[in-house]
C-alpha cells in the first residue's frame, strides 16, 4: 500500500442533523496524492465539516457510493443528509478507513484511555498493526511530538491541554495515515510545541510522504511544508460567487438562499499571500510572517479613553500581591517562591510552556484554589469589606465583587436560561437591585455587541458570542482584577482583534487583567508584562534564547533577588533579551520540568498477589466466592467464610485496619441490615420485645447475627478482589479472553474515560459559580443549573469522543490487534479454585452443624 493517497470531493455536501442549512454544499476538489493542502477561509464557512467528511465520520456509507448531487442527498442515522461524495484513492472514504487520519481541535475529548501510551497505541490496534510494531510506533510518535521520555502508563488526566493534544497528534502518527488531516493542532500549544508539532508532521511527511489537509488559523509555523492553498467561499442564488475581499463570510449571505462551497483561489503560498487583491483581513486570515505586508502587521493597539500609563506598569495602585507564593494541586508545589505585584490599569500576560502552571497559578490569584505555602493578599482597598485579606477566604459574593475569572471553555460559566439573565447573576448575588443589575447588564450587552441575544439560551450562541458573553459576565459586578484563561483560543483574525480591542478597553475602567497565553501577537498589542513559568534549567522560551540567567539580562528586583522570581525583560513586543530596556519588567517563575514529572504506575491492588493476577478472573473471583453463600442464610457458614477470608487476606498483605477502611460501606450495611431482620424479621422461639410491628425473638435475632456476617463474608472479599482493577486492562481481558464485541467493550472504556473528565467539568463548573457570587447558596438550588450545564458538557464531549474513535479506525469490520496481551496463567485457575472452595466449605460445615438454612427458609 502506498503510504499516500488523493482524496476527491464530488459536489459533496452535508447538513448537520436539526440544521435548516447546510454547513458545506456542492464542493468540488481534487488533491492528489503527496500534496500538502491549507484550507483557508471565512470563520463558519465548514472547514472543520469539510475534515470531518474527508475522515469518513459524516454520512452512511451508502451515502458516499453514489455521486448524488445538490438536492438529492440521503440521510443518514443521526439525521444528518449527506450530498455527492468523497473520495479516497477512487474509493468511497468510509470504506478507506485507517487510509484518513485526523486530529481535532479538542484534545480532551480525544483521549479514549487512561494510560498515555495506550491512547497513541489505539489507531495501529485497530488497523491489526502487529504487537511489537505498535510499542516501536508509539514511541516514535512521542519521541516526534517532542514527548521524548514521557512515561507510557502516567494517566491522562495529569497532563496539560497542550500535551493532550500532542498525544493525539501522535496518535494519528501511530497510523501512518496515506491522508493526514489536521484541525487546528496547535491551537492549544505554546510556541515551542508549535515547532516541535510542525517538525513532527514535517518528519512523517517526509519519511511517508502522506497527503497532509490542514485547518490553521496561524500558518505562519506551517508554511514551509505547504504547498497548496485553497480559499474556500459561498456562492448562492441572490448573489455571485462570494469574492475573497470579505464577502464570502457566513453572515454576508443570504440564507434563504441555495449556498455552494466553492474554492475562489487556489494556488502555491506565493501566488495567493502576494495576491494584493486578496482582502486577508477582512476574510479573517492571518497572514504567514513572510508575506506580511504593513497592514497585516499586529502593533500596539489603542482604544478611546484608555490611560497614558504603560499597560505593562499600570497606574501604580497595587491591588493583588504574591508573598512567597508556593502553587500546585492536591498539597504539591510545582512552583514556589512567587513574590509578584498586580496594579490597576495593567496588564499582565502569564506565559510559559504547556504543562508548566499557567493555569494553576491564574486560579490561585483568583482565589479558587488554595496556596501550597505563603499567601495571595489583596490590597487594603480591593479588600475594604471582605473577610480578611486572602481572596481563597472570601465567601462567592465578596469573591466576585472583587475578582472575577473567566475560563477558557465558556460554557463552564453559563448558569441562566438567557443571555440578560447570565450577564445579570452576578450583581444580583451581590446585592444590586433587579432593575440596576438589568441597566448594568443592557450596557454591558450594548458595549460587546450582544444585545440583539439578550433573550437567546448562551448555548445556542457562537464561539466567538460565547466568549465575549464570559467576559461581560465577569465585569458585570465591576470587578478590580479580571484574569481570563487563553481569551483568543482558536479565533480567526477578525474575532481576535475585537477580543484583543474588548481587553484593552479595561484599562480605562482601571481594571487589572491577567491573560493566560500562549499568543505572541496577544502580548505585543496589548503591551503587556510577561510573567514566564519556565521549567528549571530551562532558558525562557519568550526572553530570546541564550545561556545567560535570565536574572543577568536586567538585574534582579528587590522582590525577587533572594528568590526563583527575577526582573529581566519588557514584553511589549517581546523582543530578543539582550535588546530590551530594563524600564518595563516581566519575571521568570521557575517550575518543575514537564516532562520530567513521574508518577508510579498505579497498581491494581495493594496486594501483589493479586495484582498479578488477569483482571477477567478476579472479576470471576468475586461472583464466585459470593453467589454460593447466599444459598443458605444460617451464621455458622457465614462465619466460617469470614474466617477464611480473614486469614488469606492478612497472608496476601492486608491488615485488619486495611481491610476495614477498603470496604468501609459494608460495615455500615452490615450492622443496618443485621438491626432490620433483628426488629421485622421471621418470629421463631422465645419473645424478647414486642412493640407494634416490631417482633424480636430467637430466630429473628439469629438472623439478624447471620444476615450481618454474610454481608461481611460476601461483600468484603467481594470488593478487594476487584478494587483498583484497571479499566483499560480489564477491557483487554473482556476482548481476548471473554471475546465479547470489541465496540462495545471498547465503547463502555471510552464512557468511563469520560466520566472522570466530567469529574473536571464538575470542578471547574463549581470554581466558576464560586468567582461569579453563586458559591454561598444553598447546595440544592444550585445542584439543578450545574448538573444542565455538566449534561450539555456531556453530551458535547460524548459526540467528539466517538468522533475521534473513529477516526482512529475504531468499529471496522476487520480483525484487531492488541498492544497487550490479556494472559492466564496457572495461578488464575488456582485463584478460581479457591474462591470456589471458601464457599464450599462453609456450606458442608452448615451442614455438618446443622444450620444450613435455604435462603433463610425453616
Amino acid at each position: 500500500m502506498e503510504d499516500n493517497a488523493s482524496l476527491t470531493f464530488e459536489g459533496w455536501g452535508y447538513r448537520h442533523a436539526s440544521r435548516k442549512h447546510f454547513a458545506v454544499r456542492d464542493l468540488t476538489l481534487e488533491i492528489k496524492p503527496g500534496q500538502r493542502v491549507l484550507l483557508l477561509g471565512a470563520s463558519g464557512i465548514g472547514k472543520s465539516t469539510i475534515l470531518e467528511g474527508a475522515a469518513g465520520l459524516l454520512g452512511s456509507d451508502d451515502a458516499n457510493d453514489g455521486a448524488s448531487g445538490a438536492g438529492t442527498g440521503s440521510e443518514d442515522s443521526d439525521g444528518g443528509v449527506t450530498e455527492g461524495r468523497i473520495l479516497v484513492d477512487g474509493v468511497p472514504v468510509r470504506k478507506a478507513r485507517g487510509r484518513v487520519g485526523l486530529v481535532l481541535q479538542d484534545p480532551d475529548a480525544q483521549a479514549v484511555f487512561q494510560r498515555l501510551g495506550d491512547n497513541v497505541a489505539f489507531g495501529p490496534e485497530n488497523l491489526n498493526v502487529p504487537r511489537e510494531e505498535i510499542w516501536r510506533r508509539v514511541r516514535e510518535s512521542l519521541d516526534a511530538v517532542g514527548m521524548k521520555g514521557v512515561q507510557l502508563h502516567r494517566s491522562t488526566m495529569h497532563v496539560s491541554g497542550g500535551q493532550q493534544q500532542r498525544i493525539a497528534l501522535a496518535g494519528a502518527l501511530a497510523m501512518r495515515p496515506g491522508v493526514l488531516l489536521l484541525d487546528e493542532p496547535t491551537a492549544n500549544l505554546d510556541p515551542d510545541g508549535v515547532d516541535q508539532i510542525v517538525d513532527a508532521v514535517g518528519q512523517v511527511l517526509a519519511s511517508h510522504h502522506s497527503t497532509m489537509v490542514l485547518v490553521e488559523h496561524r500558518a505562519g509555523p506551517w508554511i514551509d511544508l505547504i504547498d497548496r492553498v485553497v480559499v474556500l467561499g459561498l456562492q448562492s442564488s441572490e448573489q455571485t460567487a462570494a469574492r475573497v475581499n470579505g464577502t464570502g463570510r457566513e453572515g454576508d449571505i443570504d440564507r434563504s438562499g441555495f449556498r455552494r462551497t466553492v474554492v475562489v483561489a487556489d494556488g502555491t503560498p506565493d501566488q495567493i499571500f502576494r495576491d494584493p487583491s486578496i482582502d486577508f483581513a477582512a476574510l479573517g486570515i492571518w497572514v504567514p510572517e513572510r508575506y506580511r505586508r504593513p497592514e497585516d502587521e499586529i502593533r500596539r493597539i489603542h482604544t478611546p479613553g484608555e490611560p497614558d500609563t504603560d499597560p505593562a506598569l499600570g497606574t501604580g495602585e497595587t491591588l493583588l500581591s504574591c508573598r512567597d507564593l508556593a502553587i500546585g494541586r492536591g498539597g504539591k508545589a510545582i512552583a514556589e517562591h512567587i513574590n509578584l505585584d498586580f496594579s490597576a490599569g495593567q496588564i499582565t500576560a502569564l506565559v510559559g510552556a504547556n504543562g508548566a502552571g499557567k493555569s494553576t497559578l491564574s486560579l490561585t490569584l483568583a482565589g479558587l484554589l488554595e496556596p501550597v505555602a505563603g499567601a495571595v493578599e489583596a490590597s487594603p482597598a480591593l479588600a475594604a469589606g471582605a473577610q480578611g485579606g486572602s481572596p481563597f477566604a472570601w465567601k462567592s459574593t465578596e469573591l466576585a465583587s472583587r475578582i472575577s475569572y473567566v475560563f477558557q471553555n465558556p460554557e463552564h460559566q453559563f448558569a441562566k436560561g438567557s443571555v440578560l439573565e447570565e450577564v445579570m447573576v452576578a450583581p444580583l448575588r451581590c446585592g444590586m437591585s433587579p432593575q440596576k443589575a438589568e441597566s448594568r447588564a443592557r450596557e454591558l450587552l450594548k458595549r460587546f455587541s450582544l444585545s440583539q441575544y439578550a433573550n437567546a439560551n448562551p448555548y445556542t450562541l457562537s464561539g466567538g458570542e460565547k466568549r465575549r458573553l464570559t467576559v461581560a459576565s465577569a465585569l458585570a459586578a465591576a470587578p478590580r482584577v479580571l484574569l481570563l484563561d487563553e481569551p483568543t483560543f482558536g479565533q480567526d483574525r477578525r474575532t481576535w482583534m475585537q477580543i484583543v480591542t474588548l481587553i484593552n478597553t479595561l484599562r480605562a475602567d482601571g481594571v487589572s487583567i491577567i491573560v493566560v497565553t500562549h499568543d505572541r501577537e496577544l502580548v505585543t498589542a496589548l503591551g503587556a508584562r510577561l510573567v514566564e513559568l519556565v521549567p528549571e534549567r530551562a532558558r525562557g522560551e519568550w526572553q530570546g534564547g541564550g545561556d545567560e540567567d535570565p536574572a543577568s539580562v536586567s538585574g534582579a528586583s528587590s522582590a525577587a533577588s533572594d528568590s526563583s522570581v527575577a526582573a529581566t525583560s519588557p514584553a511589549a513586543a517581546v523582543p530578543p533579551a539582550a535588546a530590551v530596556s530594563p524600564t518595563i519588567p516581566a519575571s521568570v517563575v521557575r517550575v518543575s520540568e514537564v516532562n520530567a514529572r513521574t508518577e508510579p504506575p498505579k497498581a491494581s491492588s495493594r496486594s501483589p498477589l493479586l495484582a498479578s493476577l488477569n483482571p477477567v478472573h478476579r472479576l470471576i473471583g468475586a461472583f464466585v466466592i459470593s453467589i454460593p453463600l447466599l444459598f443458605s442464610l444460617d451464621w455458622v457458614s457465614a462465619t466460617v467464610a469470614v474466617a477464611i477470608e480473614a486469614v488469606l487476606l492478612m497472608g496476601i498483605g492486608f491488615t485488619p485496619w486495611r481491610i476495614v477502611r477498603s470496604t468501609w460501606p459494608i460495615w455500615v450495611g452490615a450492622p443496618t441490615s443485621a438491626l432490620a431482620v433483628l426488629l421485622y424479621g421471621k418470629s421463631g422461639g422465645d419473645t424478647w420485645w414486642q412493640w407494634g410491628l416490631m417482633h424480636v425473638t430467637d430466630r429473628s435475632a439469629e438472623l439478624a447475627v447471620a444476615t450481618a456476617v454474610r454481608i461481611v463474608a460476601i461483600g468484603v472479599p467481594a470488593i478487594i478482589t476487584v478494587l483498583g482493577i484497571d479499566a483499560t486492562d480489564l477491557a483487554d481481558a473482556f476482548s481476548q479472553i471473554l471475546h465479547l464485541p470489541d465496540r462495545f467493550v471498547y465503547g463502555g472504556l471510552a464512557g468511563l474515560r469520560l466520566f472522570s473528565v466530567l469529574q473536571d467539568d464538575w470542578a471547574a463548573l463549581t470554581a466558576s459559580r464560586r468567582s461569579r457570587g453563586l458559591g454561598d447558596e444553598n447546595k440544592f438550588k444550585a445542584f439543578g443549573p450545574q448538573a444542565f450545564a455538566l449534561l450539555v458538557l456531556s453530551v458535547r464531549r460524548s459526540t467528539t469522543l466517538a468522533t475521534a474513535m473513529e477516526a482512529r479506525g475504531f468499529g471496522g469490520t476487520g480483525p484487531r490487534s492488541h498492544a497487550r496481551v490479556s494472559e492466564v496463567h496457572a495461578r488464575d485457575k488456582a485463584f478460581i479454585a479457591l474462591c470456589l472452595a471458601i464457599p464450599t466449605v462453609a456450606l458442608i460445615a452448615a451442614g455438618f452443624a446443622g444450620t444450613f438454612s435455604f435462603m433463610g427458609g425453616a
